[in-house]
């Protein structure tokens, strides 16, 4: 392949929130300040250049460095991972991203990851309702937020991605909202809009279920509701279930996740996935997650040498007996079908019926036939009948098929319908 997305994971955290169910781990800063151990990058840029190697990927379309929190590595850091990153490709990314939170962004940070080729910067806000952020245990402070966004929007000249998420405890409709409107005045070019999802396993799952915090579903959804429609208010346009942007500002990189696009997952706990399609209706795909054992994964990539590595696996396929440090899946036709419907229809865009037919056509018993396929769903048929639901003549040819934003909301009960 030519090129592919990169996602880069720094599962580092100054505390966990109470909902989060990523791969993280809090820490404290070592000795001289540092909270992100230097082996840790070189180990990044080490499994970075392997893949590159691997699948011949001359340039990265887009990179995505997300946690945990990226902005606990020192503005030196960042640029040592940014450069190494984009070292020896031919083309610069389409786009690059990186998050930060609040209370650990410096100007000096922004300075590194601009100088760098960053393009794109992801703030993590959540609400700017102090007693809704104490509730899920958010170490930044609604006072923090805000004095980080007024020194931000004059100092970085890239596009700024800002979130809230609707349902919090102890946030109610007109907190929300307040919320939310004050969060915009930041004019951010993108912003995700996110319905608190109570993850099993989670302290805040626990503190639900216990009765300690309250929590209204149909609290959240109304929030949610009028979060969407104060976006579009002000010029946003919803593309998928959960972001929304001012025109040509959508999120390149998220959309290879959408598309079924290849892209190569670096760090303790990354996920991968590359895929081979013949062009004739077949294929298969590989998915690797990083081991979560952050000794370990430094220890392999900083130690083996990369000779070594090339000779014990080939092809798509990894050897069960390799000793990289990840878990690895071979993903048959019928998952990677039901995953691309999954998918593309989060998006307004939705499944094009030639791409559908090239990559699924021995699938059987719909043959890549995208009408077929969504009308096997007895939802999709109760959903035309209610115009949640369309299709239309797509520029580049076929025909595209998509929920509209009324369809979008009952998204998760099509799919359990597949």
């Amino acid at each position: 392949m030519d090129s592919a997305g990169l996602y880069v994971h720094i599962p580092f955290c100054l505390a966990k929130c109470a909902y989060c169910d990523f791969f993280s781990l809090p820490c404290a800063a070592a000795e001289g300040g540092a909270f992100v151990p230097d082996s840790y990058i070189k180990a990044l840029l080490c499994e970075a250049r392997f893949y590159r190697r691997k699948y011949g990927i001359d340039s990265w379309r887009t990179v995505y460095i997300g946690g945990g929190t990226p902005s606990l590595m020192t503005s030196g850091q960042i640029a040592t991972l940014a450069r190494g990153l984009l070292e020896g490709t031919k083309t610069a990314p389409l786009e690059f991203t990186i998050e930060m939170n609040p209370e650990t962004l410096s100007l000096d940070k922004l300075s590194a990851a601009r100088d760098c080729g960053v393009t794109r910067l992801s703030l993590g806000i959540q609400s700017l309702c102090q007693k809704a952020l104490d509730a899920v245990g958010r170490h930044c402070t609604a006072a923090c937020a805000q004095k980080v966004l007024d020194m931000l929007r004059p100092a970085w000249g890239g596009d700024l991605s800002l979130d809230a998420i609707a349902g919090l405890p102890f946030q109610n409709r007109d907190e929300f909202e307040l919320s939310l409107r004050k969060i915009l005045e930041y004019s951010p070019e993108h912003f995700s809009l996110y319905s608190l999802m109570i993850e099993d396993g989670t302290p805040l799952e626990r503190s639900i279920s216990s009765g300690k915090i309250p929590f209204d579903d149909d609290e959240a959804d109304g929030q949610w509701l009028l979060g969407r429609d104060i976006l579009e208010e002000k010029g946003y346009g919803q593309y998928e279930v959960s972001n929304f942007a001012l025109k040509g500002h959508e999120s390149i990189h998220n959309g290879s996740y959408w598309s079924q696009l290849d892209y190569v997952g670096v760090g303790s706990g990354a996920t991968g996935t590359v895929y081979a399609f013949d062009g004739r209706g077949a294929g298969r795909g590989l998915r690797w997650t990083g081991s979560r054992d952050i000794s370990r994964y430094c220890s392999f990539w900083n130690e083996s040498v990369d000779g070594a590595l090339e000779s014990s696996f080939g092809g798509l396929d990894f050897s069960s007996g390799n000793s990289i440090p990840a878990d690895f899946e071979v993903l048959d036709l019928e998952t990677l079908e039901f995953e691309y419907l999954m998918m593309a229809l989060r998006t307004l865009k939705g499944v094009n019926s030639l791409e559908y037919e090239r990559r699924f056509a021995s699938v059987e018993p719909w043959r890549g036939d995208i009408k077929k396929r969504l009308g096997s769903n007895p939802l999709w048929k109760d959903f035309e009948g209610k115009n949640m639901c369309f299709s239309r003549d797509c520029p580049s040819g076929g025909r595209d098929f998509a929920l509209n934003k009324k369809g979008l909301l009952f998204l998760n009960s099509l799919l359990r319908n597949f």
